[in-house]
């Protein structure tokens, strides 16, 4: 290299002009950037050399971002019945950054699962979210679009969902009563939570459908809340029990902003409390994670304990097919062969003599 030449990263200023020159591949590309500016001759050779990687490595395939790639995919099945289950599986995945497709790593596809099944979204669920995301992998890629490889898909588990016993749901609450510290602003928070986690129960709602719950859903005078529910399931109006009343009027006397639960607008679940929560109240977690969400599987459990059919459940957690609350048949198995047991020997059945439950009659849907 002569004295008049110097070399930059890439960059050769030969007679007061930057030329480049780098290999892709083997292939070798040398050229003037026709500039005496270093700076603008080194945007000249990023964009070249973009050029040549989607020349020589990427075949003439286009990047596309995560959400563009999304709705592409999600477009192409307009016409078809399965077009609103695939939009609502792949809204999922907004979740993650939306970089260029082939550089979504596995890591944030797999934080995007977890947050899910914290949020208490079955296997089943994320297993169907999981193949939707790879036929979009498959589709724009054949439109000739750089794709990353595709999900593992996952292995579905039938095991038995997690729920608290009557018990362990009232250790939950114990350990979050705000009487048990001083300080105000931990004593405000400790509130907040204790609130939810009643909410969540008495309800039998996921955690979105409170955190978004606004002030116009509740009708105090007339002890009603409407619920509008998530993931294409079934408005409905619930009566108030005694707790939820008090909790309620709790918080309009505390907030006087649109939602009931103003600092939860737009967030996560908030697993750090949570998990803190149900380790002072040492709840056994070998048989399941303990989420919010097993709030709402406990709440239906103990309404099939205290006597309520599945078609009422179903009403009440406002699944739209009996389909998904049929999960939870197997809690009432022991149940039904202890009846057919006493119905067989000629015993009266108990529950037909039983006085109506006062629990369970507050939570009539308004149909």
């Amino acid at each position: 290299m002569g004295k008049s030449a110097t070399n930059y990263g890439g960059l050769l200023l030969r007679g007061g002009t930057w030329h480049m020159r780098f290999i892709v591949k083997g292939q070798v590309v040398a050229e003037s950037t026709h500039t005496s500016v270093r700076r603008d001759a080194e945007r000249i050779l990023a964009k070249r050399r973009a050029e040549v990687v989607q020349e020589v490595v990427l075949a003439g395939k286009k990047p596309i971002k995560l959400h563009d790639a999304l709705d592409l995919f999600i477009k192409s099945r307009s016409h078809l019945p399965s077009h609103q289950g695939c939009e609502i599986h792949l809204r999922y995945f907004r979740e993650a950054p939306d970089h260029y497709l082939d550089r979504i790593t596995d890591a944030d596809l797999q934080k995007v699962l977890q947050d899910k099944r914290d949020e208490g979204y079955a296997e089943s669920t994320l297993k169907v979210s999981v193949s939707y995301f790879n036929a979009m992998i498959a589709h724009v890629g054949d439109m000739g679009y750089t794709v990353r490889k595709k999900m593992k898909r996952i292995k579905h588990d039938s095991g038995r969902l997690r729920w608290l016993t009557k018990d362990e749901y009232a250790a939950l609450v114990a350990v979050l009563d705000p009487q048990l510290v001083n300080d105000p602003i931990l004593k405000a928070q400790r509130q907040e939570n204790f609130d939810l986690v009643k909410l969540l129960y008495e309800t039998g709602c996921r955690y979105k459908e409170i955190s978004a719950m606004r002030w116009n859903q509740v009708d105090l005078k007339k002890g009603t809340v409407f619920i509008k529910r998530l993931k294409g399931s079934v408005d409905g109006t619930l009566f108030m029990t005694a707790t939820m009343k008090e909790v309620f009027a709790r918080r309009r006397a505390m907030d006087k902003g649109d939602l009931v639960f103003g600092s939860k607008e737009g967030r996560d679940n908030e697993g750090a409390w949570v998990r803190k929560a149900v380790g002072r109240a040492k709840l056994n977690q070998s048989e399941g994670k303990v989420v919010l969400h097993t709030l709402r599987h406990s709440r239906a459990v103990h309404l099939l304990q205290a006597g309520m059919n599945l078609v009422e459940v179903q009403k009440f957690l406002g699944h739209k097919t009996i389909q998904s609350t049929m999960q939870y048949v197997h809690v009432i198995e022991d149940d039904v062969m202890r009846k057919a047991v006493r119905l067989t020997d000629g015993e009266q059945e108990p529950a037909l003599q039983a006085e109506p439950n006062p629990a369970t009659q507050a939570l009539r849907l308004v149909v």
